[in-house]
């Protein structure tokens, strides 16, 4: 009886041993799957956020090439109009400075007052400041020929009036003074006389003052 209530409890002992070590090895067990998953876990998570950021990096590249793609034909098309407008104004500036010279040249070969206002507004025109001044310095020049020819024409034109109005002195016969032989010894003598020139017939005439012979002496 004795010892068989001693094999019963070494049986209980034995199996409460086994027991908990079994329930031991079943927490182990747990815990090392709980880790494994928690790792899983973290590991899918990681990989979830490289894939994200992978894909944003993507993202921000594919962006950024549009973007720059985008800039690239703005700014040959800013490129390509600024072109054109620069050789736009370049041909009108040659087609005002042909106008110009156009002008300047009609005003050289027409000298007149009229054609001078002409000329000046077609080189106020004129964007190149090199060709502006020269085209200035011609039409000055013009100018001043027409003030000088004008200058001279008034003064022409005085010179007339003045001796038209200016009586013209009468020859006063009662004092011509005849030479006692019939004719002037020389011809400063017919001229203090009065009487130059002479014609063939008239007192005083003689072949000797009439040296080429056409029939006037001392003219």
């Amino acid at each position: 009886m004795k010892k068989r209530l001693i094999l019963t409890i070494l049986i209980a002992l034995l199996f409460g041993a086994c027991s908990n070590q079994n329930e031991a090895s079943q927490k182990e067990t747990e815990k090392q799957v709980g880790f494994v998953q928690k790792e899983e876990k973290a590991k899918k998570e990681r990989d979830e956020q490289e894939k994200a950021e992978k894909e944003k990096k993507a993202k921000e590249e594919q962006e950024r090439k549009e973007k720059e793609e985008r800039e690239k034909k703005a700014k040959e098309e800013q490129e390509r109009k600024e072109k054109e407008e620069r050789e736009k104004k370049e041909a009108e500036a040659k087609q005002l400075a042909a106008q110009a010279e156009a002008a300047v040249q009609a005003l050289e070969n027409n000298q007149v007052t009229e054609n001078i206002a002409p000329a000046q507004a077609a080189i106020a025109n004129v964007a190149d400041q090199g060709t502006k001044d020269r085209l200035t310095y011609r039409v000055g020049l013009v100018q001043n020929a027409i003030t000088v020819r004008a200058q001279q024409a008034a003064e022409a034109e005085r010179a007339r009036q003045a001796a038209a109005a200016t009586p013209q002195p009468q020859p006063q016969q009662g004092f011509v003074s005849q030479p006692q032989q019939g004719s002037y010894r020389n011809c400063s003598e017919a001229r203090a006389a009065g009487a130059a020139p002479l014609h063939r017939g008239d007192p005083g005439y003689s072949p000797r003052l009439d040296r080429d012979g056409d029939g006037l002496a001392c003219e």
